[in-house]
């Protein structure tokens, strides 16, 4: 027994209270002799003992309720079980809802006959048993928060419960439900439990390659504290399948993410066929923010191959699109036949040129080739379709240059940037921003090292180690002379680019060769960055030489990137600047660098929803109030929670993380009807039907199969407890009422039941028949029934 105010009980000496007080009245009686109490002593002797049993009664009652009254301040607490209750069992139903549930049956779907047969065992449940549903897909969640008794009274709202369960375009863990379930706390009255898993067979919801896992799982269940037993129920053996096959559209990307207005974009749609036999052509229908804008045909597939189906729109107007593409196909499972990409249209990606070199002829400065690339010559766009809009400022101007709405740093040419500086550029990288460093002859190696690469904690993922000659005799007389220059050995061969050695997702135009010269472009000269891990190596770089050394490598500090290029941005150490590729590699590279600092609207399961509103927004659709804004977020499981707005620098910041579930949300913000889209991918694994094997359903069943129970099992005792209190307070108005009772009684007893007169004065028609002649106050012998001497007799004189 626990209390939880134990201080009380310091109190518990007050119920002799009760007792001291009777002795101390005893102690205060005087014996008077009178005489004529001999009379009353006889008629009194038989109620005496009665009277005494009556007192001590009344005594016992005050003292115990004292004590109640104590013991409820106390507040005690007992274990879950010792206030009563029989022996009882539980049944879990652990219901898959994957997206793979909702496949078509020849009587509805999966997910329906999940349901269908839970009702139907819920019938067979005894009305003692208690009940609880647990669903898989996109993690395992209780469907209600407590255990419902399974009695006839609460059988109505559990069948209502079990068919509201949907399927989900989530994948299921079904291992980490079964630890779930195995591992729940149970009732003290509980001494069984029985799991009920209704699943498809899908293999990849299984987990079977997690050996460990299931070793663990099997060793849980045997150290059960209470028999546990596991009943997997396979839906794809009791109902019948159609063999209309599945083609899935795994996936929808265009080139980026965030575009231009008026800025042609190609968007692919994957699709595979996870059936065997091929399928004939079917149609795909394109929909912009859910309105049908294109179809075309589809060639067959064979089987268990993908095919890919590509797209060109150009968005006339900024805002935030849903992209989808739908397969107009009856197959078994019509729930992956869409899919969907959120894509952002801007008017303008704003972009900051660090210039050096401000002194110099337009053309000679270190930013005219990219302004050329990104449209504007001479601080002027070649056209009013122009989407990228550079900054120029000095390296002396970085660290007071507002950088909040800016997307890319670029510097072509890196010189000796002030410390302050480079305090900025971290900051600015940290937040989601981009920074593009092009190293060049008026590089200090010292200041890149220490500075920038800061012993691998710096903006540079990589250490400068020298300049490389690769043609020593064909250096230009307007470069600087280098500090230390080493001679490729390999000058035979000129050194070029190559555009296949990294499938990076920046570089993909890049790699078409057939269309774009970057391939043709050579290197005269380069910064070598030192050696390291292989594995690493291979994943931070963008592009090689033909020689295999890194061109470009890249790097991530805090939630935005870097990349670090190894000859300048101009023509100067190689011809780079002069290819038709330089236009494609600056424009990609910008898009690239500048996606973590815009809203991420395509977000992995988990992954958090974050959108920042500023404070200077005048839309009044955004936010009714600026001082605190709410959203609501809109699930795809129809539910809407309300998020607040917290705090950020320069504004307001949504954030949450209740995204576990793929599909389509919604953020409303203020009164804006329309919201902000989000979609959150699913899994291409759940397109895969195929069926566990025999040999994986057995490795399943023998780790779900608990060895034999022994009832010398120590059991593991019950975190919860029940409140004694309530009982306790319905005891004190016992023990109260008890004691009323027995005083009224003792009282009626000792006085009589007749009322008392209100008034004192006598009637004088009684007071006459005391008169002086009818009053006989001659004194009356009487005889007493023994002739032993009279004794004294003693009365109480309080």
């Amino acid at each position: 027994m626990s209390f939880l105010s134990i201080a009380f009980l310091f109190a518990l000496p007050l119920v002799a209270a009760p007792l001291l007080l009777h002795l101390f009245d005893r102690r205060r009686n005087e014996t008077v002799q009178w005489g004529a109490m001999q009379f009353l002593m006889e008629a009194s002797a038989r109620k005496t003992s009665s009277r005494k049993l009556k007192q001590w009664l009344l005594l016992l009652l005050r003292c115990l309720a004292i004590a109640a009254l104590i013991l409820a301040l106390a507040r005690p607490l007992l274990p879950t079980g010792y206030l009563g209750g029989s022996d009882q069992g539980e049944t879990i139903f652990v219901i898959d809802n994957s997206m793979s549930m909702s496949r078509k049956t020849g009587s509805g779907t999966m997910i329906e006959s999940a349901t269908q047969h839970a009702v139907d065992q819920l019938e067979k449940i005894s009305t003692r048993d208690d009940v609880r549903i647990l669903t898989t897909a996109p993690y395992p969640t209780w469907l209600n928060s407590g255990t419902a008794r399974g009695d006839q009274r609460n059988r109505d709202w559990i069948t209502e419960q079990l068919q509201s369960i949907d399927a989900t375009e989530g994948s299921s863990d079904l291992l980490a439900a079964l630890f779930t379930a195995v591992q729940l706390e149970h009732h003290p009255t509980q001494n069984s439990r029985r799991i009920v898993v209704l699943t498809d067979g899908q293999a990849t919801d299984w987990r079977t390659e997690d050996e460990a896992g299931w070793q663990r799982l099997q060793s849980v269940l045997n150290e059960a504290s209470i028999q546990t037993e596991i009943e997997t129920v396979r839906l794809d053996d009791q109902s019948q399948r159609t063999t209309n096959g599945n083609v899935a559209v795994d996936s929808v990307t265009l080139d980026r993410t965030v575009v231009g207005s008026e800025t042609p974009v190609t968007a692919t749609a994957t699709l595979r066929n996870y059936d065997i036999a091929t399928v004939d052509g079917a149609e795909l229908t394109w929909s912009v923010n859910d309105v049908p804008v294109h179809q075309q045909t589809i060639a067959s597939i064979e089987g268990e191959q993908s095919a890919e189906s590509h797209w060109n729109h150009t968005f006339d107007d900024p805002g935030i699109y849903r992209l989808s593409c739908r397969l107009d196909r009856d197959d078994d499972l019509p729930a992956d036949n869409i899919a969907s990409l959120i894509v952002e249209v801007v008017d303008r990606l704003p972009v900051v040129v660090v210039e050096a070199a401000t002194d110099y002829a337009e053309m000679q400065q270190d930013s005219f080739f990219v302004q050329a690339a990104l449209g504007w010559i001479d601080g002027q766009p070649l056209n009013d379709t122009s989407v990228y809009v550079p900054t120029l400022i000095t390296p002396d101007e970085l660290p007071t240059a507002d950088l909040s709405e800016q997307r890319v740093v670029i510097i072509p040419n890196l010189t000796e940037l002030p410390s302050d500086a480079v305090s900025r550029l971290t900051e600015f990288v940290s937040d989601g921003g981009g920074l593009w460093i092009g190293l060049g002859p008026r590089t200090n190696v010292d200041f890149f090292n220490h500075q920038l690469f800061a012993d691998a904690s710096g903006l540079a993922p990589r250490r400068l180690d020298q300049i490389v000659d690769a043609a020593p005799a064909g250096i230009s007389a307007d470069t600087d002379p280098p500090l230390d220059i080493e001679e490729d050995p390999s000058t035979d061969q000129p050194l070029r680019i190559d555009p296949f050695r990294s499938d990076h997702p920046a570089t993909r135009h890049l790699a078409d060769n057939a269309q774009l010269d970057l391939g043709d472009a050579s290197i005269q000269r380069y910064y070598q960055f030192s050696s390291t891990n292989d594995d690493d190596d291979d994943r931070a770089t963008l592009l090689r030489l033909n020689n295999g050394t890194p061109l470009a490598v890249e790097n991530f500090v805090g939630h935005g990137r870097v990349i670090v290029q190894s000859v300048p941005l101009r023509l100067q150490w190689s011809d780079l600047a002069r290819t038709q590729s330089f236009v494609v590699m600056v424009r990609d590279w910008i898009d690239y660098l500048a996606q973590p600092r815009a809203t991420q609207y395509n977000l992995l399961p988990g992954q958090p929803i974050v959108v920042r509103v500023s404070k200077g927004t005048t839309n009044s659709d955004l936010a009714s109030d600026l001082n605190t804004p709410t959203g609501f977020l809109q699930t795809p499981g129809d539910e809407s929670i309300e998020l607040t707005a917290q705090y950020a620098d320069e504004g307001f910041e949504f954030r949450s993380s209740q995204t576990r579930r793929p599909g389509p949300y919604k953020l409303q913000i203020g009164l804006d009807e329309d919201g902000i889209p989000f979609q959150v991918q699913r899994s291409s694994d759940e397109s895969d039907l195929s069926s566990l094997s025999r040999a994986a359903w057995q490795q399943i069943a023998n780790s779900t199969t608990p060895n034999a129970w022994t009832e010398d099992r120590t059991p593991i005792a019950s975190a919860h407890t029940d409140p004694v209190w309530p009982y306790l307070l319905l005891a004190l108005i016992g023990l109260i009422t008890g004691e009323l009772v027995v005083s009224g009684i003792m009282a009626r007893e000792r006085f009589g039941s007749a009322g008392i007169p209100e008034s004192s004065e006598l009637d004088a028609s009684h007071l006459s028949s005391f008169g002086p002649s009818g009053l006989d106050l001659t004194q009356t012998s009487i005889q007493p029934k023994s002739s032993a001497p009279m004794e004294p007799l003693e009365a109480t004189n309080r």
